[in-house]
């Protein structure tokens, strides 16, 4: 059975762009240094191709945000949000 495959990029505080690929259930690889989002989005659709021979479509993570997600807002949002410490 093909697993899911999800991507988001990441525009990094540095100026450049990052891939994190999620292979579920639990691996979960970045690819870093990409000069340009337009470099991101085209390892994406190599990573594309690559999955589609195997099976494995692969899909944005975030849906609703199609572009670059900001790395440093991303990680101020989650600093902030409640914990469940049950």
């Amino acid at each position: 059975m093909a697993r899911r495959v999800t991507y988001q990029i990441f525009d990094m505080p540095d100026g450049r762009f990052s891939v994190t690929v999620t292979i579920e259930p639990d691996k979960t690889m970045v690819r870093t240094g990409f000069a340009t989002q337009a470099e991101a989005d085209a390892w994406v659709e190599d990573l594309r191709a690559i999955m589609a021979a195997l099976g494995a479509p692969v899909a944005l993570a975030f849906p609703d945000y199609p572009g670059s997600l900001p790395l440093n807002e991303m990680l101020a949002f989650i600093r902030k949000a409640p914990t469940d410490a049950g």
